[in-house]
């Protein structure tokens, strides 16, 4: 099955500076390109764990460009900013997929992003090409073991098991309900974003945005979010006024 491909970050063209479109396959017009742009991340977007290296952070995310067709996006930090602000660049590599193809998967976000990893999508490569070929991905996927951490389990868990399970049940039950929920703490997002998307139904998954190792903003607005960040009081308020309901990791654990 062949998926369009699109890739973000901040270059220096002659026509244009910074955070852009820098490739794209054929599938992707205009008006898909514009609407990645509103939810592609730009400077200092990614989190980086107390416990990694800034080469080390990524972050994942998945979100509609249209009525029917949606982007599924790996950011990662690149090369230090060309500007002179400090820091590294922020890359996006993404598969755009329209409904249909998502239905093929069951709307299994997670498990499509480890099966492109595993066949080479989703990794930024050579981010200089304009031009990108369609991505190839079998079109009903194949078994995949649970996951523990992270893409492939290169780090011990950090929160046991009954834990996760009722983080996973919290956002389960708020999903259904068409809320939007943000988890505050540290934790392993993928397995317990694998475990939420196996307990809703196609269309409620293929409908749930989220993103996970991004920092939270205004810009995104994604019907499920996970952040390592402290927020401070005011920012919980405002969270609040905005009807987003609140998991933090610290009040599950003192139920352990």
């Amino acid at each position: 099955m062949s998926v369009d491909q699109i890739t973000y970050g901040s270059v220096d063209r002659m026509r244009m500076k910074g955070y852009q479109i820098i490739g794209k396959s054929a599938g992707i017009d205009q008006a898909m390109s514009s609407s990645f742009c509103k939810w592609a991340p730009s400077h200092s977007s990614l989190e980086v764990d107390q416990f990694e290296n800034n080469v080390d952070a990524w972050g994942l995310s998945y979100f509609p460009i249209n009525d029917q067709q949606f982007a599924l996006a790996r950011s990662v930090h690149g090369a230090p900013e060309y500007s002179g602000r400090g820091g590294l660049t922020v890359m996006t590599r993404a598969l755009v997929l329209n409904r249909q193809q998502m239905r093929q998967y069951e709307g299994q976000v997670v498990n499509l992003a480890r099966i492109a990893m595993s066949l080479g999508g989703l990794i930024l490569g050579d981010s200089a090409n304009e031009v990108l070929e369609p991505f190839e991905i079998p079109e009903n996927g194949f078994h995949l073991s649970e996951l523990a951490s992270d893409f492939t389990d290169s780090t011990e868990p950090v929160l046991e098991y009954g834990v996760q399970r009722a983080i996973v049940q919290q956002i389960q039950l708020l999903i259904q309900r068409g809320a939007r929920v943000m988890v505050i703490g540290r934790c392993d997002p993928l397995p317990i974003l694998s475990n939420v998307f196996s307990g809703l139904e196609t269309q409620r998954r293929i409908a749930t945005s989220f993103a996970c190792g991004l920092k939270p903003t205004n810009r995104r607005v994604f019907q499920l979010q996970f952040t390592q960040e402290t927020l401070s009081q005011r920012q919980h308020k405002e969270l609040q006024r905005s009807n987003l309901e609140i998991i933090q990791i610290e009040d599950v654990l003192q139920m352990f």
